[in-house]
């Protein structure tokens, strides 16, 4: 009997052809465990969506490069993490080295770091994305926070809240539709009230 291919690997394969839906279906599977290590490495949800992005752009340009016979899929996408994650961090910190003077409120504001679920609480939650989060039920709501605000992993999910893992991952993407489409509708309302 053949072993089965691993989905990852097909997405990939579909991204080294063109296919952009292969990407949209590689993001929708692995867009949370990328952002689980970039947020612990950069321990910004902002800078970490970033990477992500950065991430999934270079998977698109560079998917060619990736080679089967020396990493799996997600190791590759992790790696390629940490890099983009890492380049960041010390692009971001040269930034506030020109920009900020040292002084000793610095270090003590370098360990008032927030964690992500505290800052997404605050007024990063303000306006339209914090409504959007609202109109999702309570499970809806609980996927979102643990996956893209914690970065746990789907199985790090399903033993975390007992349910299982197809559960959660059917439940997490259903999740992702209605914000998408939420978020389409409040552009579209913002458009007509700027028009």
């Amino acid at each position: 009997m053949e072993p089965i291919p691993d989905p990852l690997l097909v997405m990939l394969e579909r991204i080294k052809k063109g296919e952009e839906s292969a990407l949209e279906a590689l993001y929708d599977a692995a867009a949370s465990r990328v952002y689980g290590l970039a947020v612990k490495i950069v321990n910004n949800p902002e800078l970490a969506e970033e990477v992500v992005g950065d991430v999934f752009l270079q998977v698109w340009r560079k998917a060619r490069d990736f080679d089967a016979e020396r990493a799996v899929p997600l190791a590759w996408l992790l790696m390629i993490c940490r890099s983009r994650a890492l380049d960041k961090l010390r692009r971001e910190k040269r930034i506030t080295k020109n920009q900020c003077r040292h002084d000793e409120n610095a270090e003590s504001e370098v360990m008032n770091v927030k964690s992500p679920l505290e800052t997404l609480s605050s007024n990063e939650m303000s306006g339209y994305v914090h409504e959007a989060l609202l109109q999702l039920n309570d499970q809806q709501r609980q996927l979102i926070m643990l996956a893209f605000y914690k970065g746990m992993s789907h199985q790090e999910i399903s033993d975390y809240t007992g349910d299982p893992l197809g559960t959660v991952k059917s439940g997490i993407r259903r999740a992702q539709i209605l914000l998408k489409q939420i978020m389409s509708r409040e552009d579209c309302k913002k458009g007509e009230a700027y028009g």
